[in-house]
């Protein structure tokens, strides 16, 4: 790659990263100023975060299927209108989460702002990124399962009491898959007696059977996600570089909660199920292109008002930073205080972008055999 194709990529993602921030920034202004109103009526804060939360989220899709050049398409069921769903699928690439967004964003409203997921906490510390999707009720955790599992019980009964649909997204394998990751997984299936899984990495449980438990009665079923990509799998680099050159593709199953088991253990062994059929599926896919269900291709399509609110928020921030921008040339104070803002923010943003692109390096751990030996000896 020459000097010239370097330079244009580092301009193109340079202004996409702009557009995006820009959208973010008039997202989270709104929604700190909607705090005022959060004492008073938590459902009126919660419509209107959601609101300006479709509008940043609508990155996703920008990103993937705009800017980014890709493509997206859902096949199977889909969930029934209004409904608060857990959402499972399993982990390919770090653009996961916009597709993720793509498909949401074909429910209607309130998505894609009505989306939730279950992440790890440093993501909450990046700038606009992180402070919006904490109002909208993301779940962070710290993978400490002894202070996790408190968080997300207090956290999973606090969105339980919403009046708005929601669909919180749960990827069980934890991580996002690459060689040597499988290579252990593989290694932990075959000493323990689990099935060995040719295109997946082995699901963790704890996460899914707590809210599984936790939001019984709040949930209206569980929709289980089998992702994969037509050609090369991108990266946040391909997207901003407008280099995307293949499709994603979601394989979609609905299980009304009815359907599902209410003990821990039978919680594991539905997911692990779930899992299964999930790998023999994509042994399918990934030999047969022809081969998956295609009776409801490219139904659900993109609401224009997710689109007309995303461009309608980035005018707003161009105001807001020609205004800025006039007050910095005539004031030396609000200059620097400017500047020294966005160093710090740009550098955290830096800073913990890194850290996360790479895939967790948290192993799977044995499973306490006496402790489950125990349970069904009390049972």
């Amino acid at each position: 790659m020459g000097v010239a194709s370097k330079l244009k990529d580092g301009l193109l993602s340079a202004l996409c990263l702009f557009f995006i921030f820009g959208v973010g920034f008039v997202a989270n202004m709104g929604q700190l100023l909607a705090l005022v109103v959060l004492p008073f009526d938590r459902h009126l804060f919660r419509s209107i975060s959601t609101w300006l939360g479709s509008a940043f989220l609508m990155s996703g899709p920008f990103l993937l299927e705009d800017w980014g050049g890709g493509k997206f398409s859902s096949y199977g069921e889909q969930a029934p209108p209004n409904a608060k769903v857990l959402v499972v699928t399993n982990h390919v690439t770090d653009m996961d989460w916009a597709g993720g967004l793509s498909y949401l964003t074909r429910f209607g409203e309130p998505f894609p702002g009505g989306a939730k997921a279950i992440a790890k906490n440093t993501l909450m510390h990046i700038p606009i990124f992180g402070w919006l999707t904490y109002f909208l009720e993301f779940m962070y955790i710290k993978r400490d399962w002894e202070s996790d599992k408190h968080t997300l019980t207090k956290q999973a009964n606090q969105l339980g009491t919403s009046r708005l649909p929601f669909a919180l997204c749960l990827f069980p394998e934890g991580t996002r898959k690459t060689p040597k990751k499988h290579a252990q997984s593989q290694e932990f299936c075959k000493k323990n007696g689990y099935p060995v899984l040719n295109n997946l990495l082995y699901p963790r449980f704890k996460a899914f059977t707590l809210i599984a438990m936790t939001m019984r009665d709040q949930l209206d079923g569980v929709i289980d996600i089998t992702l994969f990509f037509d050609g090369e799998h991108p990266n946040m680099a391909d997207a901003f570089s407008r280099k995307i050159n293949c499709k994603c593709n979601f394989i979609c199953k609905y299980y009304p909660m009815n359907e599902l088991p209410e003990k821990e253990e039978e919680l594991e062994e539905w997911l692990r199920n779930i899992w299964v059929k999930k790998d023999a599926l994509l042994d399918e896919v990934l030999k047969d292109q022809e081969a998956f269900p295609r009776q409801r291709k490219d139904e659900l399509k993109q609401d224009p008002l997710n689109y007309t609110r995303f461009f309608a928020l980035f005018g707003v921030s161009c105001l807001f930073l020609v205004g800025l921008s006039v007050l910095m040339v005539v004031n030396k104070v609000i200059r620097r205080v400017v500047v020294v803002m966005s160093v710090i923010t740009w550098v955290g943003f830096a800073v913990t972008m890194v850290s996360n692109l790479r895939p967790s390096n948290v192993g799977l751990k044995k499973p306490d055999l006496k402790a489950s030996s125990q349970r069904k000896k009390a049972e």
